[in-house]
C-alpha cells in the first residue's frame, strides 16, 4: 500500500474537505511505537514521549481532516516533523519552567544576600504553625521530638536513659511525628 492510499484510507474526501471521519486507531497503531522512541530519545522521559506522542497524532489527525496534506507520500516526513516541533515546545516550555523556579529560589534573597522581607514573614508563620502544633501534643511526645531534633539526642543513648529499647523509641518517634503530622494537617513521616 502506497502512502496515498494509506492516506486515502485514513481519510474519506468528502468534497473539498477531508471528513471527520480519521481513523486515529490506523494513525495510531503504525506511528505510536516509533514515536515514542523518537520522544523519548529527544526528551528523556517515558510520560513524557507519551505525552508528545499524543500531542502530535492529535495534530496530524487534524491536519489530515483538514486536507493540509499536500503530497500523501509524505505522511511519515509530515509526522516526525510534527513530532519534532512538539519536542522543541516542551524542552522550551521545561527550560522556562525550570529558569523561573530558579529565578524564584534567588528572588528569595536580595542583592546584598539579605533574606527577602515575604520570606522572612512565611518563616515566620511556619514556625507559629508548628510550634501550636507542638503544643497541642502530650507532653511526653513533646519532649521526645525536642530531644531527638532540637538537642540531637543519640536515639540509642536516649532510649536507655528512658529505659525503653531502640526499637521502642522508633515506634514512639513514629507515633509522635504522627500525631504532629496530624495537628499540622500533612504527612511529616516521610
Amino acid at each position: 500500500m502506497t502512502e496515498g492510499d494509506y492516506v486515502r484510507q485514513l481519510s474519506a474526501s468528502g468534497g473539498e474537505r477531508a471528513s471527520e471521519d480519521v481513523d486515529a486507531g490506523a494513525l495510531w497503531s503504525r506511528f505510536h511505537a516509533r514515536l515514542l522512541i523518537f520522544g523519548f530519545r529527544r526528551l528523556g522521559h517515558r510520560a513524557d514521549a507519551e505525552d508528545m506522542a499524543q500531542d502530535t497524532l492529535q495534530r496530524v489527525a487534524k491536519a489530515l481532516r483538514e486536507n493540509r496534506l499536500r503530497e500523501p507520500g509524505a505522511l511519515p516526513g509530515f509526522v516526525f516533523q510534527t513530532a519534532l516541533h512538539v519536542c522543541q515546545q516542551s524542552l522550551r516550555k521545561r527550560y522556562r519552567e525550570r529558569r523561573a523556579l530558579e529565578g524564584y529560589a534567588h528572588s528569595s534573597l536580595e542583592e546584598d544576600g539579605v533574606a527577602h522581607p515575604l520570606t522572612d514573614l512565611i518563616d515566620d508563620e511556619r514556625r507559629r504553625v508548628v510550634r501550636l502544633a507542638l503544643q497541642s501534643l502530650a507532653m511526653d511526645d513533646r519532649e521526645l521530638l525536642e530531644q531527638l531534633y532540637t538537642r540531637e539526642a543519640d536515639p540509642e543513648q536516649l532510649a536507655v536513659e528512658l529505659g525503653i529499647s531502640a526499637g521502642a523509641l522508633r515506634v514512639r518517634k513514629h507515633r509522635a511525628l504522627k500525631r504532629l503530622s496530624a495537628a499540622l494537617g500533612e504527612d511529616v513521616t516521610q
